[in-house]
């Protein structure tokens, strides 16, 4: 309240001192309001500069730098860089440079020929003004790159240049492409960088904005779906390829700028904490990606290596309400805890991409197909070569994680593991001709599942062979089935249960070893192969040989050589109702799978109609119906109006639950007769299905007496 003078008869009038109190105050509230103003750019520069140097190596990268500053010529440019058409260097070799001249803890610290090092490269890429063929250098990796140097070399005691500086901040500006999902998140990672270093508000409102406009779920759109998978040019399975880029970029964004006015909303947040939960980390076992996650890198060496970092470390800051889970997960994936570290069982059906996940303490296993309604593992920019077959029901099986760590250059590629195909007589029959958007060709395509075990189905037609391929996943097996195997072919038609690196000795008895039911099997690695009706089953473990860039030209032709298991069914040339069983049980031994029971794995029916499969020990029964028709065994009827995958708990109890999925995704209701030990009559369901964006997911229905 304003002080009264009584001489002024009640009228305002402020003292000398209050009117000095008002012009500091007002000073105060200017300092403050400008330090306010600068505070966000201040603290988020301070964040990415810190990032930065999060699990630097004092020595190895001295190593490095000592090497780059013997081998800069005098202008500032490097001998080996093709600079008219520059990748990775010679920014990320300035970028190193930098980072160990502003650590105290390092020998380069503030040393000046290193300083004049660092000047002289900059001016001399200015000058060239470098351009890659692919667009992602220019208008990704190049602005990046550019902007950390700089963030980094704020901190030095003796900066850059002023007109380098501004210089290197104008080539840094690019026009931002939206609604390219994981693209737009990428890009507007450097203008963030961009809208710190000038202080710009607009820049920070249109980065921050672009940062999180992926972190949504629209139908069909490239980014997260309603299944909780990942789409990428086009409707492409990119969970741990583009979604590896989605998620680092979110996860860096919502670090950089939590407790700001800019933060990541709570919705957005949702989203983001749910993919990386339910799906992203659960493709990591151990510290490797499963294969099928990775797209058209899996051609690039190392990409089955997760390098999660701190990334993890990070969502605490912002997600501390799950921080049990984060942590489990940074040391799982880091090796500080073994692979099954804070895993749970889970089985997850991903109905928009054609991707299954099968999850337990003891293993992972996975599958990947495609469909009309979306689109095979692309070749691009020459990458992934020799992957034509990677969509047709690829089988990813992981113990330790590292089974399928950087073999790719040597796999025969037309036996992809999972995958039934032609036996070219080289790897030439596995190129993909064309590159970008090759649609699926098959319609029935899905699967069911209760989120802890489920089945698959693949109604393969690609490459003039036709197969009905299925999954049926357990506890400690997974049945695999195939039928109507036909191909009018030259080549043998072959069904691959496995190719991974060669660990320890192959057994596997021949001829009068099998057992008396004429069973086959198998064991390497921690893992048994069982097949029923035996069949033409070879297997070898020889070195294989082959080199990185053909499948990749952006990669090495150093020839390699490595010891490779590798187990396959041969069906022979020209089959016409060629048919297969087997079943993986991870986590054994010799021993362990001559006592392993397998009289509770019952194959009810393995035709191009119908392929079930009931479990005794967990009273279950799993089908994948390729017609409308009726399954009848052992006491039960299931009867079916429409192709469908149908799962049944509690098979002999009084209240089964009936899962069932249309993997097509074409049909309203299915109509369903159950006829089931544990009831009395029989029970009538018309079952209704989710539509839209839904269509294809699994429903429910609780059956009483």
């Amino acid at each position: 309240m304003f002080p009264v003078n009584k001489k002024t008869n009640g009228k305002i009038k402020v003292h000398r001192k209050v009117r000095l109190g008002f012009l500091v105050g007002g000073l105060m509230l200017m300092v403050i309001s400008a330090n306010a103003q600068n505070e966000p750019f201040n603290v988020i520069l301070q964040r990415v500069n810190n990032d930065l140097q999060t699990f630097v190596k004092d020595k190895a990268l001295a190593e490095e730098v000592t090497s780059h500053l013997k081998n800069l010529n005098a202008d500032g440019s490097w001998q080996d860089v093709n600079y008219t058409d520059a990748q990775y260097d010679p920014l990320k070799r300035i970028k190193d440079m930098a980072t160990v001249y502003i650590r105290t803890s390092n020998k380069f610290y503030n040393n000046a020929e290193l300083h004049s090092a660092i000047v002289k490269s900059l001016r001399n890429w200015l000058d060239k003004n470098p351009k890659n063929k692919n667009w992602w250098y220019n208008d990704i990796f190049y602005p990046q790159a550019i902007g950390q140097t700089l963030i980094l070399m704020r901190s030095a005691k003796e900066g850059l240049p002023s007109e380098l500086e501004k210089a290197l901040i104008k080539r840094m500006i690019r026009k931002l492409k939206t609604g390219d999902g994981a693209n737009t998140s990428d890009e507007a990672l450097h203008y963030l960088y961009r809208a710190c270093l000038t202080q710009n508000k607009a820049t920070l409102d249109s980065a921050a904005k672009y940062l999180f406009e992926p972190i949504a779920i629209t139908d069909g759109k490239e980014g997260v779906q309603v299944d909780g998978s990942y789409y990428q040019h086009g409707k492409q399975q990119a969970i741990a390829s583009y979604g590896r880029v989605f998620t680092g970029n979110s996860v860096n964004a919502a670090f950089y700028l939590r407790g700001t006015a800019y933060a990541l909303p709570k919705d957005q947040l949702a989203i983001l904490v749910n993919y990386l939960k339910n799906t992203f980390l659960k493709t990591i076992r151990g510290s490797f990606y499963d294969f099928n996650v990775r797209g058209r890198g899996i051609s690039r060496k190392d990409s089955l290596s997760s390098g999660m970092g701190g990334m993890v470390g990070k969502i605490k800051l912002f997600n501390p309400g799950n921080a049990a889970y984060w942590d489990a997960s940074t040391l799982r994936t880091s090796g500080k805890k073994p692979v099954d570290y804070g895993i749970t069982a889970s089985h997850n059906q991903y109905w928009k991409s054609g991707y299954t996940l099968h999850l337990r303490p003891a293993y992972t296993f996975s599958v990947q197909t495609a469909s009309t309604r979306t689109l095979r593992t692309e070749r691009g920019n020459n990458e992934n070569i020799l992957g034509k077959f990677l969509p047709d029901g690829a089988t990813n099986i992981q113990r330790s994680g590292s089974e399928y760590a950087n073999l790719m250059p040597v796999w025969e590629w037309d036996k992809i593991p999972g995958t039934t195909s032609r036996d070219y007589p080289d790897d030439n029959g596995a190129t993909v001709l064309k590159e970008w958007g090759i649609p699926g060709t098959t319609k029935f395509v899905g699967g069911v599942s209760d989120g802890i075990y489920g089945v698959s189905c693949y109604d393969l037609n690609y490459d003039s062979v036709q197969a009905k391929k299925a999954w049926f996943f357990f506890d400690r097996e997974v049945v695999c089935l195939g039928a109507g195997i036909k191909s009018s072919t030259k080549e043998n038609i072959t069904t691959t249960v496995n190719q991974a690196w060669l660990r320890g000795d192959v057994l596997s008895p021949k001829g009068a070893h099998a057992n008396a039911k004429g069973e086959r099997w198998a064991v390497h690695d921690s893992i048994g192969y069982i097949f029923p009706q035996g069949g033409n089953l070879e297997i070898s473990s020889k070195a294989q040989t082959g080199n990185w860039y053909r499948i990749n030209h952006f990669q090495r032709k150093t020839e390699l050589k490595h010891n490779v298991f590798k187990i396959w069914l041969n069906h022979g040339i020209n089959p016409q109702n060629a048919s297969y069983q087997y079943i993986v049980v991870p986590g054994i031994n010799a021993a362990g799978l001559k006592k392993y029971n397998r009289s509770m794995i019952q194959i009810l029916k393995n035709t191009d109609e119908l392929q079930a499969v009931k479990h005794t020990g967990l009273d279950m029964l799993q089908a994948v119906f390729y017609k409308a028709g009726t399954l009848a065994a052992n006491g039960l009827s299931l009867q079916v109006d429409q192709p469908c995958t149908v799962y049944i708990k509690d098979l002999n109890g009084k209240n089964p639950t009936l899962y069932i999925a249309d993997p097509a995704q074409e049909n309203a209701t299915i109509s369903v007769l159950l006829k089931l030990p544990g009831l009395s009559k029989p029970k009538s369901i018309d079952c209704n299905l989710s539509a839209g964006a839904f269509a294809g997911a699994t429903a429910s229905f609780k059956i009483k007496e």
